[in-house]
C-alpha cells in the first residue's frame, strides 16, 4: 500500500494518531520513549540507569521537570516503568518476530492499565526508528499517540 506521508502510514497501518497539544486534555497519559542500544553498565536499574542515548536523556529530563509519569518501551519487558528496577538485557528489535511483538504489546497494555492509564504517548525523534514499537503498541489496546516533539516544552524551558 502506498501512503501519502509517514503520518498517514502510522495512522492507517497501526492505528496510532499524531499527538498535538489538544490531546493534553487526556488526564491520564503515560509518556514513553523507545529503549536504546546505548545502555549503561548497571546490572539492574530504573530506566534512567539502563538506557542512556541522547533521546532517552532528553526525555527523562523533560518528564522529571514536568513531573509526568513515564516509561521506556522495551524489547524484553514490553514496558519499563520509571520506578521499576529491572535486569539489564541486550535484545535488538530486529530480532523480534511477529509473535514477540504481539506478546510485548499485550504486556504494555496490561502494565499500563494496571497503573490506571488508558492513553499512551510515544516520543521519539524518528518515526522510522519507531516502527517496531508501533507494531507492539498496535496490540496494546490503548489509545496511542506519537510525537517527534515534546510539545509542552517551550524554547526557554530549563531542561
Amino acid at each position: 500500500m502506498v501512503y501519502s506521508n509517514w503520518k498517514e502510514q502510522i495512522r492507517k497501518r497501526w492505528g496510532i494518531e499524531i499527538f498535538s497539544n489538544r490531546h493534553l486534555q487526556y488526564k491520564q497519559i503515560l509518556w514513553v520513549t523507545r529503549c536504546s542500544k546505548t545502555k549503561n553498565d548497571f546490572k539492574r536499574g530504573i530506566p534512567r540507569d539502563l538506557y542512556g542515548s541522547a533521546v532517552n536523556l532528553f526525555f527523562y529530563r523533560a518528564m522529571e521537570y514536568y513531573r509526568l509519569p513515564y516509561g521506556v518501551l522495551s524489547d524484553k519487558y514490553g514496558l519499563h516503568l520509571e520506578d521499576e528496577k529491572l535486569e539489564y538485557y541486550d535484545i535488538h528489535p530486529s530480532t523480534l518476530c511477529e509473535q514477540d511483538k504481539i506478546k510485548l504489546g499485550e504486556l504494555i497494555g496490561q502494565k499500563t492499565k494496571r497503573r490506571g492509564f488508558k492513553t499512551l504517548v510515544i516520543y521519539n525523534n524518528s518515526p522510522l526508528m519507531s516502527y517496531p514499537y508501533f507494531e507492539m503498541l498496535s496490540n496494546s489496546k490503548l489509545n496511542v499517540f506519537f510525537t517527534t516533539r515534546l510539545p509542552f516544552i517551550g524554547k526557554n524551558e530549563p531542561i
